[in-house]
């Protein structure tokens, strides 16, 4: 391998990183001014730069950085076999440029807010598929006995694969542009640290429209706590509407992480996790009953 390579190489590491650091220091300072009063934080005293697996969740962070260009390569490669067949090269292309379906005739900002409440509505029943057969790749995203806005970062690669696989495949389908996906991408990489933030934040009312703190930090509870519960990614009411919303008045979880003592701690040994264990599920699969609470 020549140094020219080597060094292209890097350029395209730093490009990507480029990207990414700078919104994860401004969130950072965002959720570090909140999580240091006791007042507004959730768990209080537990702030993220004191959280034993700060560095995993950086290592996350970093490690899909790299390989979120190519996790989509698949899914598209799928679509494109599967459409030579019935389209022509040209109509391929325009496919997975423009989209293609009924969608496709609105203006974007009709798109858009089309794409918003689908995609959200798709992410609820992908969510509940993902704790149920596909759970040791889920698992990942909820073994940190601290949750913080670092957790958001924490997918394995397998998991960040297949959700906006599938999405982009539907949306596609319906006709929505993909000029469309890009303008969401930086709203829910927003969306997903303001829900896993240490904050004591309900809204009020607004916690039956959308997603909050508390109501994502139930989520990762135990399933005996009410972490069986609250799937939604952005507008909560999906749980009220299939019988999964769970927020008690008054009340705010305490324990995180999973029932497992053999999971890994280690970054590759944790990627290595679904393809090689075996046996009991540690936290409730394919278990959707209803949670009562308020």
């Amino acid at each position: 391998m020549s140094l020219e390579y080597i060094l292209l190489i890097g350029k395209e590491i730093l490009g990507l990183y480029a990207q990414v650091i700078p919104p994860m220091l401004v969130l950072a300072a965002v959720f570090t001014a909140f999580s240091i009063f006791q007042s507004q934080a959730s768990t209080p005293g537990k702030v993220w730069w004191r959280s034993p697996d700060v560095a995993l969740d950086v290592t996350y962070a970093l490690g899909n950085t790299l390989l979120a260009p190519y996790l989509s390569l698949p899914a598209m490669v799928l679509v494109t076999l599967s459409l030579s067949s019935v389209m022509t090269a040209p109509e391929v292309r325009d496919y997975i440029s423009h989209g293609k379906g009924p969608l496709s005739v609105l203006p974007f900002w009709w798109q858009a807010l089309a794409f918003f409440a689908i995609s959200d509505f798709i992410s609820y029943w992908i969510h509940r598929v993902f704790h149920g057969g596909l759970w040791r790749f889920h698992a990942i995203h909820h073994s940190g006995e601290q949750v913080d806005w670092t957790t958001a970062y924490r997918f394995h690669p397998v998991n960040i694969m297949l959700q906006p696989a599938f999405l982009t495949i539907v949306m596609l389908s319906l006709g929505v542009a993909p000029e469309v996906f890009a303008y969401f991408i930086p709203l829910e990489a927003l969306a997903a640290t303001w829900a896993h933030s240490n904050c004591n934040w309900t809204l009020g009312p607004l916690k039956y429209i959308i997603v909050t703190p508390v109501f994502h930090r139930w989520h990762h509870s135990s399933p005996e706590e009410g972490g069986n519960s609250n799937f939604s990614t952005t507008f909560s009411f999906w749980d009220l509407l299939f019988g999964t919303f769970y927020m008690p008045e008054g009340k705010l979880p305490q324990t995180f992480g999973i029932d497992d003592h053999d999971f890994p701690k280690q970054y590759f040994a944790q990627l290595a996790y679904p393809f090689r264990v075996k046996g009991k599920d540690s936290v409730a699969t394919a278990q959707f009953e209803p949670v009562s609470g308020s």
